[in-house]
């Protein structure tokens, strides 16, 4: 598994550099401009975008079918590129924490929206990857980006929410979608393997 987390990487660096530009572009501008929701909205899909442009590339070339005939099991090729989406997701989000060290962001309201899209980004991760190893990328890219219209309509709500809500509300409705993102790991992983046994490369 760990030579398939390496391959990726190799592979990706290219748009590795792009996706952290891109990230520091929003981070910039949400400090510029005071609000979070700009970093913590595109943060939501970097947990996904690195295991499907590396799935899109195996699928050109048929690597699946070499690295199975060189003893690479079928369940480290799918742990692994849950293994590649955590590694971007994870710094990503926890970067969303260093607006807290500017003293206009340290609001309840902030941490509340750090908290939820990163449960958010957890759970498109869960809906997403057992599609793309069902269908393959490609036919996978609907659901997609039905997925993406959905979290961003809910990402208004969320900001709305959060915003008008009162008592312990937002907190609840935070720790909630966190604990949905985290607890629907282990459940998008069995799913994914159990997909992954069964397919013919």
């Amino acid at each position: 598994m760990k030579g398939t987390f390496l391959k990726d990487i190799i592979n990706l660096k290219g748009q590795m550099l792009y996706y952290a530009v891109v990230i520091v572009i929003f981070f910039v501008v949400g400090i510029a401009t005071g609000n979070i929701y700009y970093y913590a909205g595109v943060s939501i899909f970097c947990g996904v975008v690195a295991p499907l442009s590396a799935i899109s590339y195996d699928e050109k070339d048929h690597w699946e079918k070499f690295a199975l005939a060189s003893g690479v099991t079928r369940k480290e090729l799918a742990l692994s590129r849950y293994l590649l989406g955590g590694a971007l997701f994870l710094p990503v989000w926890a970067l969303s924490f260093a607006f807290f060290a500017v003293p206009g962001f340290r609001t309840a309201e902030n941490l509340y929206t750090v908290l939820t899209f990163g449960g958010l980004g957890l759970i498109v991760v869960d809906c997403v990857l057992p599609f793309v190893f069902k269908m393959g990328v490609e036919k996978a890219r609907t659901v997609y980006i039905v997925l993406i219209v959905a979290v961003m309509a809910l990402s208004v709500g969320v900001a709305s929410f959060i915003g008008l809500a009162g008592g312990n509300a937002p907190f609840i409705g935070a720790i909630a979608a966190l604990a949905v993102g985290i607890a629907g790991v282990p459940v998008s992983v069995c799913i994914s393997l159990s997909i992954y046994q069964k397919k013919d490369f």
